[in-house]
């Protein structure tokens, strides 16, 4: 029934409340309601709090219109029924407290409880500020007031706000980049482990000390830096600054971050985010310099992509090509190409795209003024930070002047030993008609070792005046006797053009002794020829006579012994030993390593 004198609600509870059966209700007629019960309930009618009732040992469920929204779907039908019915998926855990405050007639509190419940037709879990209070009559509890407050949403937001917190701290520890927070003194209040290792810092001993003491002494004007500093963090910029670690070295940082505020009446502190530039800024020195190198080279440098567009052009192929570089730059570099040889530069990317080097090549590129030049080119890939082949860098050498040299060179050399042959044909000449028939043997000699020195003389020449290579003088001066009696072993080493010519004659002395006193003179006899070469050592030469007659020291001294003790020597820098043995004459040459005596 509706009492005229109870609180009118703005949720309709009261209208509720007044037509409800109550006699279907375990609770009873409200006139045989305890009065202390009906006094509460007329009370919470109307308040703004959450309030729920739960009357009675059955726990018959009585509330306001604030209360409603919190069960949801379950209002109205558990107005005035027992809870078991309609909180059946939490009734294991509201029990327990309810029949505590029935039982021991005392409060019960508790903040964010957690209830499993389902008031939208789906299971949920929800929190609530909770306090359970009896309400007595006389010695009994007639029922238990229960205040209560949703919290679901702060609770969830507390969640996301710890979660957001954890990852943001591990982030912070975690961080490639060095972090820090500074107050407004510029003293460190935060760092992380990244910072510390950039620094060579422990954590301790960074919250000891000011932005200040990192820095280099260049930049320490501290209060100007912060201050200027802010205002470009705060509006995005970077800023890069060079700083200190702990063992004095030096390490280059790019600074980003900006203001953060902080408690209310304290100044807001300055988050620091500092990456390590160091190989950044060392990469782009060199690139600097490579740049500095290219563009002062005076051969021609250029680059394509695998377009093979010019992507790049140096004053070297300004000044070879005729093109400046504005010009250059975005044409086909087919432009200095001749007609003859379109294939040629397909044919050199198609490599490059494979990332293999060409090698140095001879070719002819076309001017700007149509005229052809001879160049030496070599063309390697490009590659970009991934390791893919991007281009084709290009080096061109102008080798017209070395061709002219060249040319020149050979026409000199073929004229020289044009005339050497005739001087060393005029020099036999006169020495037949000098030393007569009864010197035919002296004769014989002396035109053997001018013929000696005619060979080594076309074995220098032949090297265009680089010199000789030691195998192709011992194999030409031996080619006389059979291979057979002989064994020869040893690396390619040039010698200089001088210096062969003195080894020639003195290898000529050795083997004409040989077959005159020595292994050759013998069926049986054999050579061993052995040389080994070292850049640190220098050269070991050996010729080494087996299976000839006795060998005895010669009383007298003569030319070949001269030539080979006293001329090699002087000649080569170094020493020479011979070792008259019982089974065959040894000779030993030693020479220190220079720059004009080298392996090939």
């Amino acid at each position: 029934m509706y009492l005229a004198s109870m609180p009118k609600s703005e949720g309709g509870i009261d209208r509720l409340y007044a037509d409800y059966d109550w006699g279907t209700s375990p609770l009873g007629a409200p006139g045989t309601w305890p009065a202390s019960l009906r006094c509460v309930f007329e009370t919470i009618l109307d308040a703004k709090s959450q309030v729920v009732i739960f009357a009675g040992p059955e726990f018959v469920a009585l509330y306001n219109d604030a209360y409603a929204p919190t069960i949801g779907n379950k209002h109205p039908q558990a107005f005035g029924r027992p809870a078991r019915e309609n909180w059946t998926e939490l009734w294991a855990a509201l029990e327990p407290m309810l029949q505590k405050v029935r039982r021991e007639v005392q409060t019960v509190s508790a903040r964010d409880l957690a209830f499993h419940i389902e008031r939208h037709g789906y299971p949920e879990t929800v929190h609530f500020d909770i306090s359970y209070s009896p309400i007595r009559d006389g010695e009994e509890v007639a029922a238990v007031l229960c205040i209560v407050t949703e919290t679901t949403e702060r609770v969830r937001a507390q969640d996301t706000l710890a979660q957001s917190e954890a990852r943001l701290r591990a982030l912070f520890a975690q961080s490639a980049a060095g972090i820090a927070l500074i107050d407004a003194q510029g003293r460190f209040n935060m760092v992380n482990a990244r910072l510390c290792a950039m620094l060579g810092y422990s954590e301790s001993d960074m919250l000891a000390m000011n932005y200040r003491d990192i820095l280099h002494p260049d930049d320490r004007n501290g209060d100007a830096l912060i201050s200027g500093c802010l205002p470009q963090l705060s509006s995005g910029r970077t800023i890069e600054q060079q700083c200190i670690r702990k063992d004095g070295s030096s390490l280059w940082v790019a600074i980003s971050g900006g203001s953060v505020p902080y408690v209310q009446g304290k100044d807001d502190r300055i988050s620091l985010v500092m990456t390590d530039i160091g190989e950044r800024r060392r990469a782009e020195a060199d690139e600097r310099r490579l740049a500095a190198i290219i563009a002062s080279s005076t051969e021609a440098i250029l680059s394509t992509d695998l377009q093979m567009r010019i992507t790049s052009w140096n004053g070297g192929a300004e000044r070879l090509y005729g093109y400046t570089a504005s010009e250059a730059i975005g044409q086909l570099v087919t432009m200095l190409v001749p007609d003859d040889r379109t294939a040629e530069e397909a044919a050199i990317i198609a490599q490059i795209q494979n990332g293999h080097q060409v090698e140095p090549h001879e070719t002819i590129r076309r001017c700007r003024d149509g005229r052809l030049v001879e160049v030496s080119l070599t063309v390697g890939p490009i590659y970009d930070e991934f390791g893919h082949v991007v281009g084709a860098s290009k080096i061109a050498r102008d080798i017209a002047e070395r061709r002219r040299a060249e040319r020149l060179q050979t026409v000199l050399v073929h004229e020289m030993k044009h005339r050497v042959k005739n001087i060393l044909a005029t020099v036999l000449a006169i020495a037949r008609q000098t030393l007569g028939a009864q010197e035919g043997q002296a004769a014989e000699t002396f035109r053997a070792r001018l013929m000696a020195l005619a060979r080594a003389q076309d074995l220098v020449t032949d090297e265009q005046r680089d010199g000789a290579e030691l195998c192709d003088i011992v194999t030409e001066v031996l080619s006389p006797y059979a291979d057979s009696r002989f064994s020869i072993d040893g690396p390619a080493v040039l010698l200089p053009p001088k210096t062969a010519l003195a080894f020639a004659l003195g290898l000529h002395e050795l083997a004409t002794n040989a077959a005159k006193y020595g292994a050759l003179s013998a069926a049986e006899g054999v050579i061993e020829i052995l040389w080994r070469y070292d850049e640190e050592v220098g050269l070991d030469f050996t010729w080494r006579e087996r299976g000839g007659p006795d060998v005895v020291r010669p009383d007298a001294t003569g030319f070949g012994s001269v030539l080979i003790g006293e001329v090699l020597p002087a000649e080569f820098m170094g020493e020479v030993t011979i070792e008259y043995a019982s089974d065959g004459l040894v000779c030993h040459l030693t020479a220190p390593p220079w720059q004009d005596f080298a392996p090939m």
